[in-house]
């Protein structure tokens, strides 16, 4: 009789420390919408609309089930649903900006498709809508999408580059309202320098003009911020600059493209 209550423990702890994965995207309940958040270390953080992520970090390539989604216990309503809708179609960055992957029309470019276990969806030329997943018992939600990118017609594999796919939130408990889209920046085999162009330049365009590399606040990217980042590598915290959980290459890239005074 009294392993029951140590096993009920136990559980909750293993939920809890599920709640918070550096790197993933944080969701919480604000005004009545979903709000996506960052998610460090020490927990949940600001409200954040960009995140990064890699094709291949699991040995498998062009597939990623990075970032998931982490919702604290209490965020949702018990026995509710949370969903997705692809707000449009997959981009893929060309040096400038990210442009659409088929200019040439209907299914003539890559397609992002999203799986857990048998649910399935894949992208389009406009909006498509998803599926929904149940909350969990104690009103969080963890999960990790499969996403996998697919070629254009005829061809062999996607091209090398860094892909965007926007994400809209959903409940469906009536009093929650969609998020605001959330950016996903996706490197798929691209030059670290190409991706950290694309990852700044979705962060100014969703986020508005910033200095995320500026780690210490005085308004400048320059060698001391450069020496806070190596003196955190391979770890996550503040200079994890594209919220993918680790400091590594990338965010060294994203720091030397912002060089200089800060907006």
């Amino acid at each position: 009789m009294k392993i029951r209550p140590i096993a009920a423990m136990v559980l909750s702890l293993a939920s809890s420390a599920q709640a918070q994965h550096a790197g993933d995207i944080g969701l919480a309940v604000a005004a009545g919408r979903i709000e996506t958040r960052e998610i460090s270390a020490s927990g949940y953080g600001a409200p954040r609309r960009v995140f990064g992520g890699a094709f291949g970090d699991t040995g498998v390539p062009w597939f990623t089930s990075n970032p998931g989604f982490d919702a604290a216990t209490g965020t949702f309503a018990t026995g509710s649903r949370i969903g997705f809708r692809l707000a449009g179609p997959v981009l893929a960055w060309d040096g400038s900006g990210f442009v659409p992957t088929s200019p040439a029309g209907p299914l003539a470019g890559e397609r992002l498709q999203l799986k857990f276990l048998t649910l399935t969806t894949t992208s389009g030329d406009g909006p498509v809508e998803g599926f929904t997943l149940a909350v969990q018992p104690d009103g969080g939600w963890h999960r990790h999408l499969s996403m996998t990118l697919l070629a254009a017609p005829g061809a062999a594999a996607p091209d090398a580059g860094v892909y965007l796919v926007q994400l809209e939130l959903t409940s469906t408990d009536p009093s929650v309202a969609a998020s605001e889209p959330a950016w996903i920046v996706l490197d798929g085999g691209a030059e670290p320098a190409d991706f950290a162009a694309a990852f700044a330049h979705a962060e100014s365009a969703v986020e508005g003009p910033g200095c995320g590399a500026d780690l210490n606040g005085d308004d400048t990217v320059d060698g001391l911020d450069l020496g806070a980042l190596l003196g955190a590598w391979g770890a996550a915290g503040i200079a994890d600059l594209n919220r993918d959980g680790t400091v590594d290459g990338v965010d060294l890239g994203v720091l030397l493209g912002s060089w200089g005074t800060c907006p």
